[in-house]
This record gives C-alpha cells, structure tokens and sequence, in this order.
C-alpha cells in the first residue's frame, strides 16, 4: 500500500491518466511584463494608460518589422529600446515616462539602459505597482491583462465580443473577469515576445538586492491578549484543583499497579497543560505546540485505559517499557566490540527487569507499539469517529514531524515587501506565537482528565470538587470563545 494517502480533486484524477498534457503556468512568472502599465494606473485613469499604451505599441509596430507583433510588454520593450532608442523618446512624451524612469534606474544591472538619474525619485509606486498585481485576479491585473490583450487582438475577427469593451466597468464585470482571466494564457502568455528568463531575473534580482521586511514583533501584543485572557488566574486556580484531586486516595480505588499508572497520566496531564501555559506565556509557541502534542497522546491513552479498566492493558502498559529497554540494549550490544561497555549496558538491562519486578524469562524484547489499538481507534472507541480530540492530537502532530506549516510559523519570516513576492527568509526573532489555543485547550483537557477520575469514585464526599472543576471548565470554555470571537474569528 503507497504511504502517501490523498483525497483528490475529480479534475485530478481525470488529469492523472493525461500526464504533461496541460502545463500549468504561474502568474508571478509573468508578472513583471506589465509592471509598467501597473504602475502607471496608480495615477492615472484607464482610459489615459489606455490611449499611451497604444500609441507606443502603433509606434514600434509601424516602424519595425517584428516576427510577432508588439503589444509593449516590458521586457521585449527593454530588448528594443536597446536597438533602437527613440522608442525610449517615445515613452517619454507619454504617462509612462515615470514608470519606465523608476524601472530603468532600479534594474539598470538587469537592462543595461541609461538614464539621467533623478536624485528626488521616489520608489513608493514600484512598491505599489507590485503590490496591487500579485494577485493575479486583482483589478489592476485583469487591467494590465485587458489592455495587452485588446491590442494583440486589434484587427481581428471578436465573435464573443470580448475584446470591445471600453469602460472599466464592463472589464472587471464577474463574466468578463473570468473569460479574461481563461483567455489570457493563450492569447498573450504563449507568445514568444514573453522572456520568461528575464522575468526569472528580475524576481531573483528583487530577492537579493531588495530590502527583506519582516513583520513586526508581536511580543507586546502577544502579552496583552495572554493578561487580558487572565491565564495566570486560571494556571493557579487549576494547580489548586489539582491539588485537591491528589488527595483522593487511589490505592482505594484501583490495585496498587494500576493506581500507580492512573496517577502518572493525571501527573503528567495536569503538569503539561501547566507547562504549556507558561510556554505560551514566554513566547516558546513551537515548544508550547510540540508540548501540547505530548499531553494529547496522554490525554487519549490516559482517558482509554479507563474507560476500558482493563488490568490486562494496564500490565502491557507497564511492561511495555522494560521489554523496550531491553531491546533497546540488546541492539546496543550488538554494535559494540569494547567488553566493558557490553558489561555495562547488561547491567542496565538487568536493572530495569529487576525494577519491574518480572523473571528475564517473562519480558520480551518490545520494538513495536504498546498496544493494538491505534491512537485513532482509542479516540474513535472513547468519543466516536471524527471526534475533536484525536483532530487536534493529527493537527499538532504537523508541529511534530516540521511539516511545512511549523517551518514558516516558526523559523521563517515572510516578507512584507511587494517586490518579493511572499518571500520566506530566516526569522531573526527569538520570540514565537503559537496564540492562546494550547493554553485554553490544555487547561480544558486537562480539567476533563480530572472529572473523568472523579466519576469512579462512588462517594458523596467528592461532589464538592467535582463542581469546582466543572465551574473551571464551564469558566474556561467562557473564555476561549471570547478570544475566539475577538481574535480568530476576526482573521477569517
């Protein structure tokens, strides 16, 4: 069975047996081919662009004989100006002039055109002219698109009509919008006047030589939202509970091995949402996330073995780390040749079955899971299928495994400036934001760990912490739709 499992798409799947037969195309890739025009409708009104654009593009086409004709796109309209300046003249007399001044001056390395340097020019409508076109679905873009494809397609039989309009309106109507948007590629991206290597080199030249603009440091913010939570509250509020819930008796309850087990997982549960807090608190998100992976397997193996309350499963349980050990040594012992490191490590192995309590006889030698069931069929048994807690244990698990995800939000920063495109580069800040969701859910998770113990006790004298605990669980929960419906729903 392949081990990358995918849902595709219906359009996927029909693809899948026409390999190579469609060549998907980015917009970026093309992007800088009007630049120019993008720049000068920043102010300017269509309809002006419209009537210099043309007038330039009539220019070189009535006086050079090209193999294709010219629909002034930027790096072609570079190539030329090389062989033949006046076209550079001609742009000049036009409201293109201030685009094509800011472009020639910035990648003069690029195009190797010069120019009389204006020392008051201002870069701000570069910054603006990519900006208002990386989406390629943006008003500008399907502008800059339009009126390269109204040109090319001047003298033409227009059966659909599609290239007559006129007024900004009709172009950026929804219909006309996506027609332009499907006739694009083919009219104007296909045609050799494109120089894709040139637009490769303008983007790597913006990569390197412009400035990277990281976002800013939440830290500030990230400690307002984390005191306006009240978190610090809650932490103490719920070491108390804890406290109080320890002084249940569970040799009472379970056989010695088995109260052991249950008092380490509601440890190890409790500690870790108290953990995960103050991670989140000093601005450790990634460890906060990688933590909160940790507690959930707990959480779900803690809340199964109870549910099941099987002795059976709770001596596997325990074994399971002795018959570990000792394959574990085993394999060392294998790889060394020094005797007195062998002697040392059949040491380790023969404490660890002491401490057990079990005959070397009866433990063997562990190198797969604990258990048959996987985490998923645990959550599954214990809350139904899709429940919410194994999605959250699969969602930080990306965390976990450095899924692409986790990489960007913790160890890259992405550019803030147009001219790069999204560019992820090192995160200098020490400081990383997971938000508040690990700390209100572990709190959360933690508190239900708890109830669920509670439950077993057959006794009146446990009603009083029980409602404690749901009141900080009902008091929680208040909380974190507040921040949801503050912070999270705010950014969807």
């Amino acid at each position: 069975m392949a081990r990358i499992r995918q849902t595709k798409t219906d359009w996927q799947k029909a693809m899948e047996s026409h390999p190579g037969e469609i060549q998907w195309v980015s917009w970026s890739d093309k992007l800088p081919e009007v630049l120019h025009v993008s720049i000068t409708l920043i102010d300017n009104d269509y309809n002006s662009v419209k009537a210099d654009f043309f007038r330039i593009a009539d220019y070189v086409n009535k006086k050079h004989q090209l193999p294709q004709k010219f629909f002034f796109n930027l790096t072609y309209t570079i190539k030329l100006i090389k062989q033949d300046r006046t076209i550079l003249d001609e742009i000049n007399q036009t409201i293109f002039k201030n685009a094509f001044d800011i472009l020639l001056l910035t990648y003069k390395p690029l195009f190797s055109v010069d120019i009389t340097h204006n020392e008051e020019m201002s870069y701000m409508p570069l910054f603006r002219g990519y900006e208002q076109i990386l989406d390629g679905r943006s008003d500008i873009s399907i502008l800059c698109k339009y009126i390269m494809m109204q040109y090319e397609n001047l003298e033409r039989p227009d059966h659909s009509g599609l290239f007559s309009f006129n007024k900004t309106e009709e172009i950026l109507s929804p219909q006309n919008v996506s027609m332009i948007m499907a006739s694009f590629p083919v009219s104007i991206g296909l045609s050799e006047n494109i120089d894709k290597i040139m637009c490769h080199y303008i983007w790597l030249f913006n990569y390197i030589e412009m400035p990277h603009i990281p976002a800013e440091d939440d830290s500030v913010e990230e400690a307002r939202k984390f005191n306006e939570a009240n978190l610090d509250k809650s932490v103490n509020e719920f070491k108390g509970l804890f406290n109080e819930f320890k002084t249940l008796n569970m040799l009472v309850l379970y056989p010695k091995p088995i109260a052991e087990i249950n008092m380490g997982f509601a440890s190890r549960v409790c500690n870790l949402a108290v953990d995960i807090v103050d991670l989140v608190k000093s601005h450790k998100g990634e460890i906060a996330e990688l933590t909160f992976r940790s507690f959930l397997e707990s959480f779900i193996i803690g809340s199964w073995l109870l549910k099941r309350n099987d002795p059976i499963l709770y001596q596997r349980y325990r074994e399971y780390t002795t018959g570990r050990e000792k394959f574990m040594g085993e394999k060392i012992i294998k790889k060394i040749s020094d005797e007195t490191w062998k002697s040392r490590v059949k040491e380790h192995i023969e404490d660890a079955i002491k401490e057990s309590g079990k005959r070397e006889i009866n433990i063997a030698s562990e190198r797969g899971d604990i258990f048959d069931s996987r985490i998923d069929q645990m959550a599954d048994e214990i809350w139904g299928k899709d429940n919410i807690y194994y999605n959250s244990y699969k969602r930080s698990s990306e965390i976990t495994h450095g899924n692409w995800r986790a990489i960007t939000k913790y160890h890259l920063s992405k550019s803030l400036n147009p001219m790069q495109n999204g560019l992820y580069w090192y995160n200098e800040n020490c400081n990383r934001f997971a938000g508040m969701v690990p700390a209100f859910t572990s709190l959360g998770l933690a508190s239900e760990f708890l109830v669920g113990f509670i439950k077993e006790v057959q006794s009146e004298d446990v009603k009083g912490l029980m409602g404690k605990i749901e009141k900080f669980r009902a008091d929680n929960a208040k909380g974190w739709m507040e921040y949801f419906n503050r912070y999270i729903l705010k950014y969807n």
